[in-house]
């Protein structure tokens, strides 16, 4: 009789340490949020962002990426899944960034809505309107970053063939001659304030 009451226990125990663990999971995933699936497109690169990355909406985490993937009709597009919360207003006006947080380098999906097209945008993972990527900040910076590369060496150049043997010597000669006629221009001054001084 008393085995029967221990192992009545010992099940009622791993009954309650059952439900408190489902308890814990339930807890710990945090309320399932209704969401709606959209893809955004771009043709420039995606380093740093990977799936489960945040969506962000100004700056608010509205979501998640959901997968990455080629654009199987043109390869220079990729396609990127992204779940948004349904109470996110997404519209035709809508723009994605590639932000990326801190110097850590992990990037996440920024909208933004430029306000020119209210109109709402149809959810939907595949075809219909996709939202479009812009240029991030780093990018626009690494692209101006090599401009000013290119023309810093075009500068160097040019500054390199300024200062040429043969160019030296001729920018010497003109010093030359320009102090020599600095010189002969100032006592052709003084010449000239002596005539023209009280005494004459």
């Amino acid at each position: 009789m008393e085995n029967r009451s221990h192992a009545l226990l010992a099940g009622l125990f791993l009954l309650f340490l059952g439900a408190c663990a489902v308890a814990a999971l339930w807890w710990f995933s945090g309320r399932q949020e209704e969401s709606n699936r959209y893809v955004v497109e771009t043709r420039n690169n995606v380093t740093g962002l990977n799936a489960q990355a945040q969506v962000r909406y100004r700056g608010i985490r509205v979501g998640k990426v959901e997968s990455i993937r080629l654009d199987p009709a043109d390869a220079r597009s990729t396609l990127i899944g992204i779940s948004v919360r349904k109470d996110i207003p997404v519209t035709r006006g809508t723009v994605a960034k590639l932000g990326y947080q801190g110097v850590t380098g992990i990037a996440h999906i920024l909208l933004e809505d430029d306000g020119r097209d209210a109109t709402p945008l149809a959810p939907g993972a595949e075809g219909g309107r996709r939202i479009a990527m812009q240029d991030s900040l780093v990018q626009e910076l690494a692209d101006v970053g090599g401009d000013v590369l290119r023309q810093t060496r075009e500068l160097l150049v040019g500054m390199n063939d300024l200062l040429r043997p043969e160019n030296r010597q001729a920018v010497s000669r003109t010093l030359a001659n320009l102090e020599a006629s600095s010189r002969h221009a100032r006592e052709a001054s003084e010449r000239l304030q002596r005539a023209l001084g009280p005494e004459t």
